[in-house]
């Protein structure tokens, strides 16, 4: 049974936003190479940010495609989220799903870890109350001790609502021989159906497929051309072909070629998904692939900054990357805005300069060298960037726990101090930042807040900029000019939220003008690097 997970796994290269044309060829073509379930997205509890319709894959968007009859069609829903939803699990199940008999909807796949398989039975049992047919997808179970993967799956069996139990190579660090073990495992203690989704960290989804499939696997997971998280998966059209030498399956691979070779080609030559000395670096220390993904998508991370991040994570014992907290990155962990430094008056009557990490830092940075030597502001450097040559810079400026955590290997190196709230900061990786001058500025992130002070402060969300104003201010610095703080276009929800947080800074009684020395969407003050005078 091949289950096709193109536009639910892809779209973490898209946020789930794929042209309408290119789904529907992609749902006749599916349909016409005979492919046995269409997971068609994810569905997602509503998230602070702009994501495409196969985020949510709602009920009422589904029965506007032209979905192939006679195909099941399945989404996915993260466990970690629903778990977590504040008005509990059941009010979460029915803020998602109606009744199965008004839902083109026919399966749901609950991806879990280990941790949250308890919790995880609330979920799948009122989904099969709802009609649903109910697959368990269990994450990173390579992690788990043998002995104690056969009591979980004896466990999930005992539940008597999953129709299908499913493992997934998370890290994509398994081989075949670990591949046909943890099936063996698993069947020790579930007598269903069992499925598999691989990743392509090491290049060998298709091979850890199909020993799954010879170990006894029934359901394989796959994506046009692999497109998917990460290094991606196996490919769809290079396992039908597998499936159909050996006899597998009445497949009809060539309906796919002309779209994988007319649209998803381009498409993995724009988003660079597939196999790489980084992930495989990744799969064999066991880091998760989206911190490569994150940093592979970054223009200012080069491949020195890459390697040595690689070289920390492996080491850091970090907790393992989640989408539902990517979704969550702009409120972040929480924190404390009681810091142990304090910034009053540490810039009195100086005007800063605020470097971000926009494309005309890199395009100006000959120009902004310039103006530093010739106005001599003390400059505040947003996180790491490789374009600002470190001489110039008088501090840097951290706050969000996943570019902490990227960066940290690189604070040893800069020899100027690190600006940031140690409260958001894991004890793992603070062990790491010995020998660093950490100025411990606090934050806690409180939705609608932009309150300062003199060791921390309150902000909606954690972002390196408006941490940097609030230290700024709270500093008495005379003025802030910003370089590199180029904005977006007028309807992402990035600018939204910027402009948001600015409103709500100007409003602050001792709020302080704010000029934008380089190009800039943000509706502030502006003027230019190249003036004589600013």
């Amino acid at each position: 049974m091949i289950l096709d997970c193109t536009l639910r796994d892809g779209g973490y290269y898209v946020d789930w936003d794929f042209d309408e044309s290119t789904v529907r060829k992609y749902l006749a073509a599916v349909a016409t190479a005979k492919i046995d379930v269409i997971e068609i997205g994810f569905r997602f509890l509503p998230a602070n940010k702009f994501l495409g319709a196969f985020a949510y894959s709602t009920d009422e968007y589904l029965n506007s495609i032209n979905l192939p009859a006679g195909i099941p069609i399945a989404v996915m829903v993260n466990a970690s989220e629903l778990i977590n939803y504040e008005n509990g699990i059941e009010a979460a199940v029915n803020q998602l799903f109606i009744d199965k008999h008004e839902s083109p909807v026919d399966i749901v796949r609950i991806a879990t870890r280990v941790k949250d398989v308890d919790a995880s039975r609330e979920i799948a049992e009122r989904l099969n109350e709802l009609g649903y047919r109910v697959f368990l997808n269990l994450m990173q179970v390579d992690a788990v001790e043998l002995n104690e993967l056969v009591k979980i799956t004896e466990q999930i069996s005992s539940w008597g609502v999953n129709e299908v139990l499913y493992f997934a190579d998370s890290f994509g660090s398994m081989n075949p021989d670990m591949v046909k073990q943890i099936s063996r495992t698993i069947m020790q203690g579930w007598s269903g159906p069992l499925g598999i989704h691989t990743h392509d960290n090491k290049g060998l989804a298709l091979s850890n497929s199909i020993a799954a499939q010879e170990a006894g696997v029934l359901y394989l997971d796959s994506t046009l051309c692999g497109m998917g998280r990460g290094a991606g998966n196996a490919k769809t059209e290079y396992l039908l072909v597998e499936m159909m030498q050996r006899g597998l399956g009445e497949y009809f691979p060539d309906a796919l070629f002309p779209l994988i070779l007319q649209e998803f080609n381009k498409l993995q030559q724009q988003y660079q998904w597939g196999p790489s000395i980084y992930y495989y670096l990744s799969a064999i220390h066991g880091i998760h692939p989206t911190y490569i993904q994150e940093m592979l998508g970054d223009e200012r991370y080069g491949t020195d900054q890459i390697l040595s991040a690689i070289n920390f994570l492996k080491s850091s014992k970090v907790p393992f990357f989640s989408f539902e907290n990517m979704l969550r990155a702009a409120a972040g962990i929480e924190g404390n805005e009681h810091g142990t430094w304090s910034a009053e008056g540490w810039l009195s009557d100086r005007t800063v300069l605020i470097l971000g990490a926009g494309p005309s830092t890199k395009k100006y940075i000959e120009a902004i060298q310039m103006f530093v030597r010739r106005h001599k502001p003390v400059v505040l450097c947003l996180n790491v960037n490789e374009a600002v040559p470190v001489d110039i810079v008088d501090a840097y400026v951290a706050c969000h726990e996943t570019r902490i955590l990227i960066e940290s290997d690189s604070y040893s190196n800069l020899s100027k101090p690190i600006i940031l709230p140690l409260s958001r900061v894991p004890e793992s990786i603070r062990e790491a930042l010995h020998g660093v001058e950490i100025l411990d500025y606090g934050l806690r992130v409180n939705e609608e807040s932009f309150d300062i002070a003199n060791n921390g402060c309150v902000l909606s969300t954690s972002l390196a900029l408006t941490y940097s104003i609030a230290v700024a201010t709270v500093g008495g610095a005379e003025k802030i000019l910003l370089a590199g703080v180029d904005g977006y276009g007028a309807s992402d929800s990035r600018q939204l939220e910027m402009i948001n947080m600015l409103e709500q800074y100007e409003s602050k009684p001792n709020s302080i003008s704010l000029t934008a020395i380089t190009p800039t969407t943000y509706p502030i003050q502006q003027s230019s690097i190249f003036e004589p005078e600013i």
